[in-house]
């Protein structure tokens, strides 16, 4: 079985998240991916708690056979590393797909113990508007692949700034959570 695995803070969710995952298994034939949403992440802040970032998660892909959502991460004592998960998962680096933007990607060796990552999966990159995959390609230390499509510049940090600002952001999260980020006022 091959298993995609997409981590993420996921604050909010959103439709490119899916997109992607969804690619990755049509163009890698993957057999599911997994979403982690990032009990505490050490290099980000984030806006909502681990359970609403893990509820909207599961919102987000509801209904979708080919994708699952993990709570592995759902410590909150402790930062939670990428490195740290893959070795709970006991990974199979033939067997397992890491999934990540061409942002995260070419920030990779700030990561803790990024070298052991390569030990447990193959790397799948979907680029990104702001960076290109030369970039990638001179700053990334691992093998990998592109997620080929349409690049989706849908971000998490640009849909919170739309809510602040109060502006339109509907077309780029599904109904479920659009309405739970109203009714439990997030962002």
């Amino acid at each position: 079985m091959n298993i995609g695995i997409l981590g993420g803070t996921f604050d909010p969710p959103h439709l490119a998240h899916k997109e992607i995952a969804k690619r990755a298994i049509n163009q890698f034939n993957l057999d599911k991916v997994v979403f982690i949403p990032s009990g505490t992440p050490w290099q980000k802040s984030v806006s909502t708690s681990y359970k609403e970032r893990f509820e909207m998660t599961k919102m987000l892909i509801k209904n979708e056979k080919l994708l699952e959502i993990s709570d592995i991460e759902n410590n909150t004592d402790k930062p939670s590393y990428t490195v740290d998960t893959l070795k709970r998962f006991c990974l199979d680096e033939h067997r397992y797909y890491f999934i990540l933007g061409s942002d995260a990607a070419i920030g990779i060796k700030t990561w803790k113990s990024y070298k052991e990552l390569s030990n447990y999966v193959t790397f799948l990159i979907a680029p990104r508007e702001k960076v290109s995959i030369t970039k990638v390609f001179f700053n990334f230390p691992f093998k990998f692949k592109i997620i080929k499509g349409t690049k989706l510049d849908i971000s998490s940090t640009n849909i919170r700034d739309l809510i602040k600002g109060k502006q339109n952001y509907e077309k780029l999260l599904p109904s479920e959570i659009l309405n739970y980020i109203k009714k439990e006022k997030l962002y």
